[in-house]
């Protein structure tokens, strides 16, 4: 099958959530997935992905999206650290990268087959595809919001990652993932939110980056993650695992 953007024949193995994120919930050589919608995880050294969907050229520009947003993500976890919760602002983040970043991991998974998580982007699959690869100024029905999950105060590290998933909010669709510590909100669609919880966080507003440090106890992600970590006897094992192949390598 050819890549789906350029037709070019070769494609290559396209990670779905990006390589360098599934690096930072990597113990030794391996790493559950992440989270689906319905719980489920399977076992893996380099995170999804799939082969008939991209090639290395049309996968490489968006790899340069993830690689920056990779960095933008890191320094918000250790900038993070000792802060108390609420909005945060930061100098010097290009906006614009960040939200094409969240374009392509969308986009990525609304051509991915449904084994992978795929996911329906209804009308906006194209517009959403040329948002990624800025063949398009980013409209107002596309936007960002993004809350650091912190486990404790001086926490800057990851606990999970997730695939995209639909989450609507006033009959707003929106789609939540997460990655490199951080829960990201997408909306994508035309009408507007009312009483939108998220006013003080969107990107598209006309000021500089800004995100929300939040409790990770208070959210869906985390408590998933616990859960499954202390209730599958499957996960739990290979958990179990992980940190005994860590600490003999110390």
């Amino acid at each position: 099958m050819p890549c789906l953007r350029c037709n070019e024949i070769k494609t290559i193995q396209a990670h779905l959530i990006p390589q360098v994120f599934c690096k930072e919930v990597q113990v030794g050589k391996g790493h559950a997935t992440g989270v689906k919608e319905d719980g489920s995880f399977y076992f893996s050294q380099s995170g999804t992905f799939d082969k008939g969907i991209l090639c290395a050229d049309c996968d490489g520009l968006l790899g340069q999206l993830e690689e920056y947003a990779a960095k933008i993500l890191k320094s918000i976890r250790e900038h993070s650290k000792g802060l108390s919760f609420g909005p945060k602002i930061v100098e010097g983040v290009d906006k614009e990268k960040i939200v094409r970043f969240c374009a392509g991991v969308l986009w990525k998974y609304s051509i991915t087959q449904e084994q992978y998580g795929k996911i329906n982007l209804y009308g906006f699959q194209d517009d959403v595809k040329r948002i990624a690869y800025s063949e398009m100024d980013i409209p107002e029905w596309f936007d960002v919001a993004i809350f650091r999950l912190r486990i404790h105060a001086q926490d800057d590290g990851v606990f999970a990652y997730r695939a995209p998933l639909i989450d609507r909010k006033n009959r707003v669709r929106l789609y939540r993932f997460m990655v490199g510590g951080c829960l990201f909100f997408v909306k994508v669609h035309r009408k507007k939110m009312r009483d939108d919880v998220l006013t003080e966080l969107w990107l598209g507003r006309e000021d500089s980056f800004r995100f929300c440090i939040a409790p990770a106890q208070q959210f869906e992600e985390f408590k998933i993650s616990k859960d499954l970590a202390f209730n599958s006897e499957k996960l739990s094992s290979f958990l179990d695992r992980q940190d005994e192949m860590a600490k003999s390598k110390t």
